[in-house]
């Protein structure tokens, strides 16, 4: 087998897709992932964004719960949420995530959005302006009609507005935790297996309109997990039994166990429509996505749009551009 650093390949997960049966899991499909060591980068592991996002919807819901125990009572605001989650994307992925940031002084004013997300596919382009929203601790929502200081209309109009004009796709991203969710909650798994908490949830801007949330089960059921841009189900994780063995802190281990960990999907009836494409969808020819909202055809010249002071005057506080015409490493089909 080819050593780390000269270009060889390996076996990294195994991948199973599981039917629920009367008698219990059902294995359907078995798929071994093997990657280029060169596409890892020592020290700093690239890894999926499909894991990426999976383990920081799951940190956020596990966070927001633990700040909101009485023995904590820890603020865990909208802000400290989008910048930890949009700098580890950027961490993670170096080869194909750009992360910028510009002036906050006309946010309130402007678009009341918090960023602008890129995804660039072969085909298409997903463009985002994404409003993050933090469900408070009894469940609600918060005020959506918001108007800021300066601004002459609710903040919800001005993101709609603003990703109107621009042809984007408006969106809310809520962040919540487990015991607030009622209807992307986890799934039952074994023992030796544990659920990814959907804890980043996504909602077109405009439904969240029409609908006039008070408290997220009010339109949780028009959401998806942000990590549905990657694939359709929700997720579960199995752990090595070699690793099971060694619980110790040990800094290494935390890298090595992003490369023998089972990533389990489940097949309920859970799909909602959204109107966001997969990137699977943004890559594939065939796909019809000519009309969807916030979607456009790929320019052959990618990464020359970037203009802060354009972000600035509609006051874009982050922009975050994921770039994944190359195959990402964990691909993992929609259509399993």
């Amino acid at each position: 087998m080819s050593g780390i650093g000269d270009g060889g390949v390996a076996p990294i997960a195994v991948i199973h897709a599981a039917d629920e049966t009367a008698n219990g899991v059902k294995l359907v499909a078995s798929f071994t992932i093997t990657i280029a060591y060169s596409d890892l980068i020592v020290g700093d592991i690239m890894i999926s964004l499909l894991h990426t996002l999976l383990e920081l919807g799951h940190s956020t819901s596990k966070n927001l719960e633990f700040a909101h125990s009485p023995d904590v009572n820890v603020s865990y605001g909208e802000e400290t949420i989008t910048e930890t989650n949009l700098l580890e994307i950027r961490r993670r992925h170096p080869h194909k995530v750009t992360l910028l940031t510009f002036s906050k002084s006309q946010e309130s004013k402007n678009t009341g959005a918090d960023w602008e997300w890129h995804i660039i596919g072969r085909v298409y382009t997903l463009k985002m302006r994404v409003q993050a929203k933090r469900i408070h601790k009894a469940g609600g929502i918060g005020n959506l009609k918001q108007i800021g200081k300066g601004a002459a209309k609710p903040q919800i109009d001005l993101l709609i507005e603003d990703a109107k004009a621009n042809s984007l796709f408006p969106a809310y991203c809520f962040y919540s935790a487990e015991p607030q969710r009622s209807y992307w909650v986890k799934g039952p798994v074994d023992e030796t297996a544990e659920a990814f908490e959907a804890g980043c949830l996504i909602a077109d801007a405009e439904t969240v309109k029409s609908t006039s949330p008070k408290k997220l089960k009010d339109i949780e059921n028009d959401t998806v997990p942000w990590h549905f841009l990657c694939a359709r189900h929700k997720f579960s994780a199995r752990r090595s039994p070699y690793l099971q063995r060694f619980r110790e802190d040990r800094p290494i281990q935390r890298y090595i166990e992003q490369f023998v960990e089972e990533v389990i999907p489940a097949y309920e009836d859970r799909t909602t429509a959204s109107g966001l494409p997969t990137i699977f969808q943004l890559n594939d020819a065939r796909s019809r996505l000519d009309e969807g909202k916030g979607i456009s055809r790929t320019p052959e010249a990618v990464g020359k749009e970037t203009l802060p002071e354009d972000f600035e005057r509609r006051g874009i506080t982050r922009f975050l551009k994921i770039d994944m015409r190359t195959p990402d490493l964990f691909a993992i089909r929609a259509d399993l």
